[in-house]
């Protein structure tokens, strides 16, 4: 009697195993089609706004009359990168290709830098913007793409040439700012700049990859343990 138990036991969890594996794609499945809904509703509802704040109805309440393309960069340049970035370096599939289309993305972004300047584009609201303002804008977004592309866990994955790169920005960043403190480098936009603007610019992008990302990884590690 009791052997049949067990074996009843079983043959039910065996079955209970892949219903519920079954379950669980079919809510993640319809969590990812709301999300996909809702997304398309957002994208349709800013596009209309964009289409009245600039087209010819003249949708004063919006505010995008005035915005240029710097302005937007402030709004958007944080979601597109970090999304971009997560999902190429989470598509395997794409094998080499990942690299492509990310510098591709990256030099199409710097050519259109470098021709908001040298022509220059009005709509692309670049002249005028210094280095230091340059920081502002891309300093946090860049710190967490990099984080998105070693999928949050830098530890394991940083390699030497890694350090390099971080070592040529850093030092590249030491130069501009002594030379726009010293040497009346206006460009730079350094000049000014007060150990609390410092402390502004560079908190988010330091605290996060050294604090909250080992904190939160370390919090999961504990949990799964459990």
């Amino acid at each position: 009697m009791t052997r049949r138990i067990v074996h009843g036991n079983v043959r039910g969890m065996a079955v209970e195993g892949p219903r519920a594996e079954t379950e669980r794609d079919a809510r993640r499945g319809l969590r990812t089609d709301l999300l996909v809904v809702l997304g398309l509703v957002v994208l349709i509802a800013f596009g209309l706004t964009i289409y009245g704040g600039y087209g010819p109805d003249d949708w004063t309440w919006t505010g995008y009359e005035n915005a240029q393309l710097w302005d937007w960069l402030h709004v958007l340049l944080l979601p597109i990168t970090f999304a971009l970035v997560a999902h190429l370096a989470g598509a395997k599939e794409l094998g080499a290709w990942r690299h492509v289309i990310g510098l591709t993305c990256l030099g199409l972004f710097i050519a259109l830098v470098v021709a908001g300047y040298a022509i220059p584009w009005d709509w692309t609201g670049f002249v005028g913007n210094t280095v230091w303002d340059w920081l502002e804008l891309a300093l946090l977004p860049l710190t967490l793409a990099i984080l998105a592309g070693f999928h949050f866990n830098v530890r394991s994955e940083l390699r030497a040439h890694h350090m390099f790169f971080i070592t040529v920005f850093v030092a590249a960043i030491a130069v501009l700012a002594v030379g726009g403190y010293t040497q009346g480098w206006d460009w730079t936009g350094f000049e000014g700049n007060t150990l609390f603007d410092w402390l502004q610019l560079i908190f988010l992008p330091v605290v996060i990859p050294l604090v909250v990302i080992p904190l939160v990884l370390g919090l999961r590690q504990s949990r799964d343990s459990e």
